[in-house]
């Protein structure tokens, strides 16, 4: 047990692009949170680390590889270990699925539903790819137009009656919500006549 001194130790946190930063190694990404929330001896944190990117389903070998020469997939494993380093009770996620290709995509997914049940933690994950949430998701809230628009079980949520609702879950290009805006037409905004 690293402990939860503070409101830190207790939220980890996924942003979409990874955020690791470039001039650290994986191990030391990882180690961040360790060291810079938590005053414990070089050796420990060298070890928690490790198995933090063994939770993640990285090999020891990739510990001292620099952001650059990392796949897409192994950033969002290494900042996900990152965001698990200290054990919190909440790791809120920034559209982890973005950027990934759909074997990467489909890992990422399992990995989070596992690491979730593992750990007894709760996810936030904020995403549009609604198929991915929906698998792993318990309850599933979706916000349009500055209001929660459905919330419940992805069952719950796909039986949605709302025309809102079920055009975004069903990606459907006519509904409420439009894709093209009222405007001048192209001749009224070039000035020129038809």
């Amino acid at each position: 047990e690293l402990g939860r001194p503070g409101a830190a130790a207790r939220v980890g946190m996924l942003f979409q692009q990874g955020a690791l930063f470039s001039a650290f190694s994986v191990l030391d990404n990882i180690a961040f949170p360790l060291r810079e929330l938590r005053t414990l001896p070089d050796e420990l944190v060298r070890r928690a680390a490790l198995l933090k990117l063994q939770m993640v389903g990285l090999k020891p070998g990739d510990a001292h590889k620099m952001p650059a020469e990392l796949s897409g997939g192994m950033i969002k494993r290494v900042a996900l270990a990152r965001a698990i380093a200290l054990d919190p009770e909440l790791v809120m996620y920034d559209e982890p699925f973005a950027g990934l290709d759909p074997i990467s995509l489909g890992t990422a997914a399992r990995l989070i539903r596992q690491l979730n049940d593992a750990l007894g933690i709760t996810s936030l994950v904020v995403s549009h790819d609604v198929d991915e949430t929906f698998r792993i998701a318990d309850r599933v809230l979706i916000l349009a137009n500055g209001r929660v628009a459905a919330e419940g079980t992805p069952d719950e949520v796909r039986g949605s009656a709302d025309p809102l609702v079920r055009q975004f879950i069903r990606a459907e290009p006519d509904g409420p919500v439009h894709f093209h805006y009222p405007g001048p037409s192209a001749e009224q905004d070039y000035g020129v006549q038809a």
